[in-house]
């Protein structure tokens, strides 16, 4: 597998995977997905998991202009493209890595 880089990705998706850090512990809730683009003119909804028992450092690719992403992140990516158009209604985010992904669309014709 090819690795990819957080350059080489569109604009939309670098957004996406910023939130995804930022949110760190969480989930990322109601995301329209167009022409297998996030519209990033709206983000949906966050829920944060705060930890009490002790400090959470934020992701050390924050200050990074470019970074490998992660195979998790990539996956997230696949997931967007075989949607194309549709409703991302939960991303939970652990450690600022995206883990599950609960996506909503028209379910296809069936054929008869």
């Amino acid at each position: 597998m090819t690795t990819m880089r957080f350059l080489q990705l569109s604009r939309p998706r670098q957004v996406l995977i910023r939130f995804c850090q930022m949110v760190n512990y969480g989930s990322i809730l109601n995301l329209s997905v167009n022409e297998g683009e996030v519209c990033i003119d709206n983000l949906g909804d966050v829920t944060l998991d705060v930890r009490l028992d002790g400090d959470v450092g934020k992701r050390h690719e924050l200050e990074l202009t470019d970074f490998a992403l992660p195979v998790e992140s990539c996956r997230l990516l696949a997931q967007i493209d075989s949607l194309k158009s549709g409703v991302i209604e939960r991303i939970v985010v652990h450690d600022g890595i995206p883990r599950r992904v609960v996506l909503r669309a028209a379910f296809p014709a069936v054929r008869k």
